[in-house]
């Protein structure tokens, strides 16, 4: 007789959570419900590390699954951390009065930005009001006559001496406005006439010219002297508008230079200044502009040299900046030089210059989501360039693809000096740190987020609190102390281990958010457990219409699965359907077929390439435990074929091996197999069974199917052993099981398998290395025995010799 091996109990099929436990009879009771980061320790650790190391090269990337809260566990830790540091020091750009197209970076201390350029807003104020009045003081204007009166002086003893000089030659001196012109003199006093100088002899004319020549020469050397005159006049009132503009504003000035004493960078920025006013002060004056017919450029144009473009401001930051970037584009990382559109042309200056999210974060923290980096894969060069050097330099990007641009900025760079966290999937980090050569070199620290965490009293308080906090963060209803164990019990159901909880918290936030909602629409005070069933069985009920209609084709007989009688050579195998946003199991029909041969064991799947590697390594360890068991008597003679019947689509994983096993053994032995079970589980080459994945599906898919049709008290589920930590069936499943309705059973070997489906016993070998009779064992000995004395007589049977052909009939020649 078969060893009976007795179903599950309904406790081993679900861990359920006392609410008891729950620290309170509505969440609203609770003394404090802190936001903890529930469950990463592993995580924390290492960001705590990669954060506090101050080396650049030790970049942190957060790796984890999706839905984990990588970035709420970032911004939680670092804003924490970064509260305890100082904020960083402002950042201005200024006027490169040296090199305009360069823009000068000016690092001043937080909260200094704003107030060093409304000083410079005030100064330019101060000259605009100031200059013109010191240069219609009635200092000024007597200093500036004193000279010009000195120099006309000077030029009018000049010209008297050069007009006696003349007219003791007998010349007058005559200005005209292409010059000084020489005249001879009459007896008269007057200039001769043409007829006069005509008439005169030849001697008298040539003494006129030599003395004419003479005193060219003597005028030239007088023009000569009064432009020196003049050239010392215009350097006399220059030095007298830079004396009193430096006399009048200078105080404005050095009210700066002893504010800015210690900072060496903003001293040669001022001084610069200084220079500039002084060369450049009569933009200041007032000047009356000419009324015309098209618009002109405001004369508050020309002070934009002194203006302070306040790039990063601190003033109200508390504590280290922490920036988290959404969309990491080159401009919003790298910062941008806007233009400005004036009569046709773009044009643009330092105080265009917009910071980029580097820039805001310098002295802190920059949070980026590494996938939505590397998909522009433009700003990911720029950033890894930009932490090698330690500084980042702002480009167009278009100059950076090798485009022809049009003439621009070229802005100081700025030093960095802070901390990139990056945030992705675990994937994404292996295949970084194998294919890009200086990503390992930069980002040295890995903070691998878990998908899972114990399910402990610790962890529970933390679940607890966690739960606490989202409903008070939404304004949601106050959480019922069931409701609370059921999210406890559903964080269990979805990572399928009685034994932990998931830490994938956004699908219980979201879950927790629906549950809100009936709550409300069914105008309760709280949410109670009902409520959070109702939320997950809504959700079940959007995804699951795949999943009816395949069940849908069971039932209407389009597709043949039995789930009652027995079969020879056919067993259900249990699959698992995964849609994205939902998952379920599904059981389906494998079949065998056996035959004479030396081919072995066939799967059609693989020959049709519908099989992954794993499913076929699972045919290949079958093929092994048979040889294993059954070829220590001789070669095995036989061709079987596996397949899983009207399956359409590819097909991978060795949870069929167990399955696949039953049907080819059952197919051998002419045991039939009962057809109101199901099976899954993966298997070694000596016949144990191994854990599978996705075993609470697997049950409740083929539990659907049974219910579909009616349960008998006989349908049932075979599940490897190894599974039984896994086990969160729901309580529909547990209350069949309770009820008798339907059965769980655990197997630690495929014997145990055999016996359960065959009803017989699957037979041990005894001290003469021969099974029972009447086993499944010896039965299948008996057929694989039988089927080498066949092999053996067609082996030794002579070859027929084929009949000689018979000679072609010959056709009668054909008459013309």
């Amino acid at each position: 007789m078969a060893v009976t091996l007795k179903p599950l109990k309904p406790q081993d099929l679900r861990r359920d959570f006392d609410p008891a436990l729950v620290p309170f009879e509505t969440s609203d009771q609770a003394p404090q419900c802190q936001e903890p980061v529930v469950g990463q320790d592993r995580a924390k650790a290492a960001l705590e590390f990669g954060l506090a190391m101050r080396d650049m090269e030790y970049h942190v990337f957060v790796a984890g699954d999706q839905r984990t809260g990588k970035t709420h566990l970032v911004r939680s830790f670092v804003e924490r951390i970064a509260k305890e540091q100082p904020a960083p020091p402002d950042w201005v750009y200024v006027h490169n009065f040296r090199q305009p197209d360069q823009p000068r970076a000016l690092r001043l201390a937080t909260g200094q930005g704003k107030v060093f350029a409304k000083e410079m807003a005030g100064l330019v104020d101060g000259l605009k009001t100031k200059i013109p009045a010191l240069f219609e003081s009635e200092d000024y204007a007597s200093a500036r006559e004193a000279l010009v009166n000195q120099f006309k002086r000077g030029r009018a003893e000049m010209f008297q001496a050069l007009d006696q000089e003349a007219r003791e030659q007998g010349y007058l001196l005559r200005f005209e406005a292409s010059g000084i012109m020489l005249a001879p003199m009459g007896a008269d006093g007057e200039p001769m006439s043409e007829a006069d100088i005509r008439e005169m002899k030849e001697e008298d004319r040539a003494k006129l010219r030599e003395k004419s020549e003479i005193l060219q020469q003597r005028v030239a050397e007088v023009l000569r002297q009064v432009s020196g005159e003049e050239k010392e006049l215009n350097a006399a009132l220059r030095e007298l508008d830079r004396a009193t503009v430096l006399a009048g504003v200078g105080h404005l000035l050095d009210e700066l230079f002893d504010k800015y004493a210690e900072q060496k960078e903003v001293l040669v920025y001022l001084e610069q200044v200084r220079e500039d006013l002084v060369d450049n002060f009569e933009r200041f004056k007032k000047k009356e502009q000419p009324a015309l017919p098209f618009p002109v450029p405001s004369e508050e144009q020309s002070y934009r040299e002194y203006q302070v473009n306040v790039f990063v401001d601190h003033s109200e930051t508390q504590g280290a900046p922490v920036v988290v970037v959404n969309h990491p584009t080159h401009p919003n990382l790298f910062g941008r030089i806007e233009r400005q559109a004036q009569f046709g042309a773009l044009l643009t200056d330092f105080t265009l210059l917009q910071a980029g999210a580097l820039h805001k974060a310098n002295g802190g923290y920059l949070v980026l989501p590494a996938l939505d980096l590397l998909r522009l894969w433009l700003p990911w060069e720029g950033l890894k360039r930009a932490l090698k050097e330690k500084q980042v330099v702002m480009e167009d990007a278009m100059e950076q693809l090798g485009f022809m641009v049009t003439r621009t900025l070229r802005p100081e760079p700025i030093p960095l000096d802070f901390k990139v966290i990056l945030v992705g999937e675990t994937m994404l980090y292996n295949l970084l740190y194998a294919y890009d050569p200086q990503f390992p070199k930069l980002f040295k620290v890995r903070a691998q987020m878990a998908d899972r965490m114990d399910w402990g009293a610790t962890e529970v308080t933390g679940f607890i609190s966690h739960l606490c906090h989202v409903g008070k963060e939404h304004q949601m209803l106050p959480l019922h102390r069931e409701a609370v164990a059921r999210l406890i019990e559903l964080a269990a159901e979805l990572t399928g281990d009685r034994e932990r909880l998931t830490l994938q918290l956004a699908i219980v936030e979201d879950i927790l958010k629906e549950a809100n909602f009936y709550a409300r629409q069914a105008e309760r005070q709280a949410i109670q457990a009902q409520d959070v069933q109702t939320a997950v069985d809504q959700r079940r009920h959007r995804a699951s219409q795949t999943e009816e209609r395949l069940r849908e084709a069971v039932t209407r007989d389009f597709i043949h699965i039995d789930t009652s009688g027995s079969q020879v050579g056919q067993v259900n195998g249990l699959a698992v359907f995964d849609l994205g946003d939902h998952a379920f199991g599904h059981p389906g029909r494998i079949s065998a077929s056996l035959g004479l041969g030396r081919e072995g064991v066939v799967n059609i799947d693989r020959e049709s390439n519908l099989s992954g590697p794993f499913h076929t390594k699972g045919t290949l360890i079958l093929a092994g435990f048979l040889r294993n068991r059954f070829g220590g008597r001789g070669p095995l003679t036989l061709t079987a074929s596996l397949v899983m019947e009207q399956s359409y689509g590819s097909i991978d994983g060795d949870s069929a091996t167990l399955a696949e096993t039953l049907a080819l053994i059952s197919r051998i032995s002419g045991a039939p197999l009962r057809q109101d079970l199901a099976i899954t589980g993966s298997m070694d080459q000596n016949g144990r069974a191994q854990a599978i994945g996705g075993v609470n599906i697997k049950i409740e898919g083929f539990f659907r199917l049974c219910q579909a049709r009616g349960l008998t008290g006989q349908q049932g589920v075979v599940i490897p052993a190894a599974n039984l930590k896994n086990l969160m069936l729901p309580r529909e499943i547990v209350a069949a099981v309770r009820k008798k309705k339907f059965s769980i059973y655990a197997v630690e070997h495929l014997d145990q398998a055999l016996e359960i489906f065959t009803g017989l016993p699957a037979g041990e070998l005894n001290p003469k290395g021969k099974y029972p009779k009447g086993s499944v064992n010896y039965l299948v000995e008996q057929e694989l025995e039988r089927l080498r004395d066949l092999a053996r007589k067609a082996a030794k049977a002579p070859a027929k010799k084929k009949p000689a052909p018979k000679p072609a009939a010959k056709k009668p020649a054909r008459k013309a």
